[in-house]
């Protein structure tokens, strides 16, 4: 059986992270995967590398009429030859193409899209006929993205199917022992409490936000650190940002690693201050190298922390709680120890690869024979 995704990004996000594990594991469970995605792109790159094959023969590189008119037609022919059962769409733009290319044939694929964030639907009538007709499947990321899908009322309930995103465990448990290799080449002192987030460095991520709380926390906590991890369109801000403040020598931005489990294995507590977050694959992370969290309570965040038990959350654009919290985990280490085990054993229970690889290829089968039967 036969399912081409396509990804219209060109970066690595937790988007594109969830899709290459998808496709794992789905492989690994006899079925044929296709990756329709930019050539340049980073999961491009990644799938290759790990034996997923990829089609670069639509571009999804803008919406400009001429640019889409060519990638209907190649997206038409690409599954002409492919001829696949279904058809798993990840984001807006390729979801469009794919709309333009399938929607006026009798017969076509299972067309499913993932809705991976809580950015608001549009409600143009395009987005209504895409959601209400076009999509025979939305699989959300998150209660909250359930939530939000429901609250459409072109979008057919039954038509949404909760699938959270995962991460390989044992991946970030074998990462463990690079934690002094990792702190040694950032320059962190036997002493320092690390404190790492990661993620693009995108405005509803709110690097902001931890940047306004980081004087509360020195104030505090002098020997803290701050590791972020990843790139985006407000790298040279944060860095100018970092440079006017003097807070350099606290706060190490290291751009984009493709060793994030490493570099997680060096801090002692992640944070993560989203203003939005579909799901929260840095928290899943964070979690699986047995860190404690603190997070703001936003989207699909609270889905993953439970407060208290696994994690602290606090409220989104609030820099004093987001200090306080940090300072109360870097004041005692053996309350980071319990938060972080419990993190790291609800993230093996609900949030495996296995797991992920398990209720997709379920909720393919499901669907297949919701066709036949149609």
């Amino acid at each position: 059986m036969r399912v081409l995704h396509t990804n219209f990004l060109r970066g690595w996000g937790g988007q594109s992270n969830r899709i290459l594990m998808e496709c794992e594991a789905l492989a690994s469970r006899g079925w044929e995967i296709l990756l329709s995605v930019p050539g340049e792109s980073e999961l491009a790159r990644r799938a290759i590398t790990r034996g997923i094959p990829v089609d670069s023969s639509v571009s999804y590189e803008n919406m400009l009429r001429s640019v889409v008119r060519n990638d209907v037609r190649r997206f038409r022919q690409l599954v002409e030859r492919f001829q696949p059962e279904i058809v798993h769409l990840h984001g807006g733009r390729d979801s469009w193409i794919a709309a333009l290319a399938l929607g006026t044939k009798a017969r076509r694929p299972v067309i499913i899209r993932t809705k991976h964030n809580v950015f608001p639907i549009s409600d143009h009538w395009f987005n209504r006929w895409m959601y209400g007709r076009f999509f025979d499947g939305i699989v959300c990321l998150s209660s909250a993205i359930v939530a939000q899908c429901s609250e459409k009322p072109y979008i057919d309930p039954r038509k949404l199917v909760l699938i959270p995103s995962a991460c390989n465990v044992v991946d970030f448990m074998r990462a463990a022992s690079a934690r002094e290799k990792v702190r040694s080449e950032f320059g962190f002192a036997p002493d320092a409490v690390v404190i790492v987030m990661s993620g693009r460095l995108r405005p509803e991520k709110g690097h902001d936000i931890l940047l306004a709380a980081v004087p509360r926390v020195l104030q505090q906590v002098p020997h803290a650190k701050f590791l972020l991890l990843g790139a985006g369109s407000l790298e040279g801000r944060i860095a100018r940002e970092l440079a006017e403040h003097n807070l350099t020598e606290s706060i190490h931005l290291a751009g984009f690693r493709s060793d994030v489990a490493e570099c997680l294995s060096a801090a002692d507590i992640a944070v993560q201050p989203s203003r939005s977050e579909g799901l929260g694959t840095a928290v899943i992370e964070a979690a699986a190298a047995g860190l404690p969290v603190v997070a703001t309570a936003v989207g699909g965040i609270p889905d993953v922390i439970v407060h208290g038990e696994t994690g602290i959350l606090v409220p989104p654009e609030n820099p004093e709680a987001l200090a306080d919290a940090i300072v109360q985990l870097a004041q005692n280490p053996a309350q980071r120890r319990a938060l972080g085990e419990a993190a790291r054993l609800r993230v093996a229970r609900l949030f495996s690869k296995e797991a992920l690889g398990d209720k997709t290829d379920d909720y393919y089968r499901r669907m297949l024979v919701a066709r036949r039967l149609a």
